[in-house]
């Protein structure tokens, strides 16, 4: 139970409220401005590994969460989300920041000019196209089926019409294109504000009130995702679906709520397995101390350890290394490799981007680390 809680609150709170709230304001944005914002991000393909690694440099995972749904999307370059996994140092930072700003300083001007050097890199030799990656953007939900001739057109227009008189097909419509989907819009915003409260630093009852309510928050926010996700499954496999408008705000919205709560729950299944086999290993500090003593192997096992998603680990290795017990070769390594809560998104939505995007930046941090480590030793 509690590794289930512990993962909700990750995937939905920490994760999923943050790349949700993008993605719906990027979606508003764009519906406001007839979609020159995304333009302007997008337009000059030289600049995006730049732009990627100055965002991925913020503290925390909010910079690159806030522009995976664009590479997703298509819109931005494999080179540019390279660049912002790897100067991304994650919630680490604001354990460095608080407890020793120098190294901080260090540590993430390494990791931008790695990130900017190696995102180029990417983009030069073109390794999207020669390792054949597909940005699948998620099908909107207004999206027809129906391919628009008429090949079984009376089989197919009887089954679906038994389809959509069935309870089951007209409460995943309400769920989908009715009032499911503000409903699920307005757990999202309420998540959002919690996780940024929570992460506000400010202590009082109010705060201390809305922490005891995260709980539940999580398990209403994923259950809700997973039912949003069934129910979309069931529509979009109807026939005869009005097609996407994206002109329609209406439209907007519920092609981003379809996924966000599709990207929300893979996130969540990714957390249990990696709260089990973290369990089943012993715990994130036994991992951390096979780091202490390895000499200059420390920053090939700090980069491998980058390899796992989410932050705790690397919190860890940074609290370690603040009490004089690894070498920072090990952790810029590990910081350089580490993608945070942002590589989750990819995982779910197309998974080998995510395998070679973790590949890609491991091999800069082990190199990057190796120097580090020969100098400051």
């Amino acid at each position: 139970m509690e590794i289930f809680m512990s993962s909700a609150e990750e995937a939905f709170l920490h994760v999923g409220s943050m790349i949700g709230f993008f993605i719906v304001l990027f979606g508003y944005i764009n519906y406001k401005t007839n979609e020159n914002f995304t333009y302007i991000i997008t337009k000059n393909k030289k600049l995006q590994p730049l732009i990627g690694a100055l965002i991925g440099a913020i503290p925390g995972c909010g910079g690159s969460l806030a522009i995976i749904p664009l590479y997703i999307q298509g819109k931005l370059s494999f080179g540019s989300i390279v660049a912002s996994l790897i100067a991304s140092m994650g919630d680490a930072a604001f354990i460095l920041i608080s407890a020793n700003f120098k190294v901080y300083l260090i540590v993430t001007i390494v990791g931008l000019i790695t990130g900017i050097l190696t995102g180029y890199i990417v983009d030069i030799f073109n390794l999207e196209s020669v390792l054949n990656l597909r940005k699948n953007k998620i099908e909107p939900l207004t999206r027809g089926t129906s391919c628009g001739c008429n090949h079984g057109f009376s089989h197919k227009k009887q089954k679906v019409i038994k389809n959509q008189n069935s309870k089951i097909y007209k409460f995943a419509y309400l769920m989908t294109h009715k009032v499911g989907y503000k409903i699920y819009l307005v757990i999202l915003l309420v998540g959002f504000v919690f996780m940024t409260v929570a992460h506000s630093g400010i202590e009082n009852e109010i705060v201390h009130s809305i922490h005891e309510l995260e709980e539940v928050l999580a398990i209403l926010g994923i259950l809700s995702s997973i039912i949003y996700t069934m129910c979309f499954k069931i529509v979009s496999n109807s026939y005869n679906i009005d097609k996407d408008d994206r002109s329609s705000l209406k439209n907007i919205l519920i092609n981003g709520v379809s996924e966000i709560s599709f990207i929300i729950t893979w996130i969540f299944i990714a957390y249990l397995g990696y709260d089990f086999i973290v369990m089943l290993l012993g715990g994130e500090e036994y991992i951390v101390n096979l780091v202490l003593y390895a000499g200059i192997g420390s920053v090939f096992i700090g980069a491998l350890l980058g390899l796992i998603p989410g932050c705790g680990v690397q919190i860890l290795l940074m609290s370690f290394y603040l009490k004089g017990n690894l070498p920072l070769g090990a952790v810029i390594a590990n910081s350089i490799s580490q993608d945070g809560d942002a590589l989750f998104p990819i995982i779910a939505l197309d998974k080998k981007s995510a395998l070679w995007a973790s590949i890609v930046t491991t091999i800069p941090a082990i190199l990057v680390g190796i120097i580090v480590y020969i100098v400051t030793v």
